[in-house]
This record gives structure tokens, C-alpha cells and sequence, in this order.
């Protein structure tokens, strides 16, 4: 028995090498859900928002991660976006398949709410601000979900006490989602799109629509025949340049296809200037650019950040957020994330099924 004890402490030793850690500087989970948008907000604290318990719930935290107010929606639902200023938050998102648009005071009181059935289900609600103070929201379909009904894009302005100044749908072909809109200097929105026609496989899109909600050009991103999209995001980087993140399907060696994150750089004219493949088994879901002027790219699985050179895409490495986690098989996903005023990473996502937020550390 004794000869046995220094094998069992070798077991016990290695197992615990191989137990994976997360490389995170804070992380914390709010319950059974998932987190779907965060954002560093001025005073250094950030806002995160998506679904807990089933519910719509949004959370701010201070620059110390403290709670300063949280809040759950009484319907189900989920906040897929929101808006913070000196007068409270402006949540959006879905409930029974109708667009939700909430407003609550800084103590996280309820001021007013509205639900919008456009004849179509909108799935996710992105909120942008727009001039005077306004705001637009964008409603659509979820682009993960099964295409089996036809969907359109809900474009709805209004101010802060809920007033609704303007209301459009825009539909075109069989099945359109917006996952992601992002705006420009001059008021021009670009909107990463999945398309879908009834008997074709799902696309992906980049469209530019002007101020008054008109198309002023589409380009079609898709890759290959097998292609599916997912998890589309967008930005603008303020001197010309859009970048577009999302999923493609593309061959792999001996046969069949492999799931392969993508990102694409166009102009604000619409023409291509690169594209890349940087993680197998994955799909983007967030692009952002970094004090360094490098373009991030945040994937699904396992919370992995690819960094590209903005002027041809070459491969600048990335970020693994966890020592062992496999893109294949993982309750680690990503949604969202934001740069805070040190350059680190705030990110939103699920762990294990749960509400999940991280921070870390650029170094």
C-alpha cells in the first residue's frame, strides 16, 4: 500500500496540471442565461445586458466591478443591446417575439416600456443613437436561428420618453436578420445581414443604408456553396473602413467541410479589401479596434481574440482565454466585448450555461 502512495500523488499532480484556468483578471457569473452586449462606459464601469433566468436583465457595474444596479424585465425575454447616459438606461430587445424597448432611472426604476409586432418575430433588438438625442432600434430575427419563416428588419426611431418619431420595415427576399449595425460620421448605418431564400443555403451580407433608412449598396460576402453565416458583426472605423466578422463553412482536406471564422475588410463604398480565415471551428461575433490601431476579432468558442493588421488582414496572433478549451466541444461562448481605458479586454458571454462576464488583462 505505501509503494502505491507516491504513484497516487504523481496522478493526483499531473491531473491538477491539466485542469484548465481561465487567464482572466476578473470574471463572475448572474445566473442561468447569457450575456449578449457590454460596453465600458465613461466613468470606467461598463453595462451588460442579455438574459437571466429566462428573463431580460441588465446589469451596471462600477470601475471596481461592484453592482451599482441590476435589473430583470417581469416578462421572458432578452436585452440584446442598450444605452447608458446621465438620466438612466434604454434597454433593447425581445419578448413572445415582439420587439421590447425599455427605459429605467439610474436607480434602475422602471420610467416606461412598449412592445412592437411588426407581423414578422424579431428575435434581437441593436440600438444605436442617433442626432437630437433619439434613438434607433433595429429588430430582427435571430441569424442562428432554423430560417423557417420569412423575416424582415424593423427600423424604429424614437426619444427617450418612448416617443416613436419614425417606423419602417424593410423586407427583402425570404429570410433577413441583422445580427449587428453600426454607424458612421455622417449618420450612415451598416448592417452586417444573413440572407436566406427558400430553397438556397444562408449568406452572408454587409449593406449600407443612408440616414433616411434607403440602401445605398450591398455586398455579398458569401464564401463558397456550402456557406452559413452566423454571429455577424460590424464596425466602422471612423477614416473609411468597415470590417466584418461572422462564420463561413469551407473545405477541408480528405472531404467535408470544417465551420471556419472569417472577418472582411471593405470600404465605405462597398468594395473589398481583404478577407481572412483565422479560427477553425469557430465563428466571429465581435471586431473591435485597439489603441495600437490593430483590428480584434473576437470568436464564439472558447472566448479566443484574433488580432489582424488592418491594411491586409496578416495575422498579428491571438488571445486564448483559457490554458485548455476546445472550440470542438465548449460551454465557453462568447458574445460581446469592449476595450475599457487600460486596454483590457471586458467581455460577455456564457460559461457552463450562465449570465458570465470577464475582464482581461492586455498584458
Amino acid at each position: 500500500m505505501n509503494r502505491l502512495l507516491p504513484v497516487l500523488i504523481f496522478i493526483l499532480i499531473f491531473s491538477g496540471c491539466k485542469k484548465s484556468e481561465s487567464f482572466f483578471a476578473w470574471e463572475k457569473t448572474y445566473g442561468y442565461g447569457d450575456a449578449r452586449f457590454i460596453k465600458v462606459t465613461s466613468d470606467s464601469g461598463l453595462i451588460a445586458c442579455g438574459k437571466s433566468e429566462d428573463h431580460p436583465y441588465l446589469i451596471r457595474l462600477d470601475e471596481n466591478k461592484m453592482t451599482v444596479v441590476d435589473f430583470s424585465a417581469e416578462m421572458t425575454g432578452v436585452f440584446t443591446s442598450a444605452c447608458y447616459d446621465t438620466s438612466g438606461y434604454i434597454a433593447g430587445g425581445s419578448t413572445d417575439g415582439k420587439m421590447l424597448l425599455m427605459r429605467y432611472s439610474k436607480s434602475g426604476n422602471k420610467l416606461w416600456d412598449t412592445t412592437i409586432a411588426p407581423g414578422f418575430r424579431v428575435e434581437q433588438t441593436q440600438l444605436l443613437r442617433i442626432d437630437g438625442g433619439n434613438f434607433l432600434a433595429i429588430g430582427s430575427a435571430s441569424p442562428d436561428t432554423t430560417y423557417g419563416y420569412r423575416s424582415g428588419l424593423l427600423f424604429l426611431s424614437f426619444d427617450s420618453t418612448g416617443n416613436v418619431l419614425r417606423e419602417e420595415k424593410y423586407l427583402s427576399g425570404y429570410f433577413i436578420a441583422a445580427y449587428e449595425a453600426a454607424l458612421d460620421n455622417k449618420g450612415n448605418i451598416y448592417l452586417a445581414l444573413t440572407r436566406k431564400e427558400a430553397l438556397a443555403e444562408p449568406k452572408a451580407t454587409v449593406a449600407k443604408f443612408n440616414s433616411n433608412l434607403q440602401m445605398l449598396w450591398e455586398q455579398d460576402l458569401a464564401n463558397n456553396p456550402s456557406y452559413g453565416a452566423a454571429a455577424l458583426a460590424v464596425i466602422y472605423d471612423g477614416s473609411g473602413k468597415v470590417y466584418v466578422a461572422g462564420r463561413t463553412e469551407l473545405p477541408k482536406e480528405g472531404g467535408g467541410i470544417i465551420n471556419n471564422s472569417f472577418i472582411a475588410s471593405l470600404s465605405d463604398a462597398g468594395s473589398l479589401n481583404w478577407k481572412k480565415y483565422p479560427e477553425n471551428s469557430n465563428s466571429g461575433t465581435g471586431v473591435l479596434i485597439n489603441s495600437a490601431g490593430e483590428v480584434n476579432m473576437l470568436n464564439i468558442n472558447c472566448f479566443i481574440t484574433s488580432m489582424l493588421d488592418p491594411a491586409n488582414g496578416d495575422d498579428l496572433g491571438r488571445i486564448r482565454m483559457f490554458d485548455i478549451c476546445d472550440p470542438y466541444n465548449t460551454d465557453a461562448l462568447a458574445s460581446d466585448f469592449d476595450l475599457d481605458f487600460n486596454n483590457d479586454f471586458v467581455l460577455a458571454g456564457s460559461l457552463g450555461g450562465s449570465f458570465y462576464l470577464a475582464v482581461k488583462a492586455h498584458n
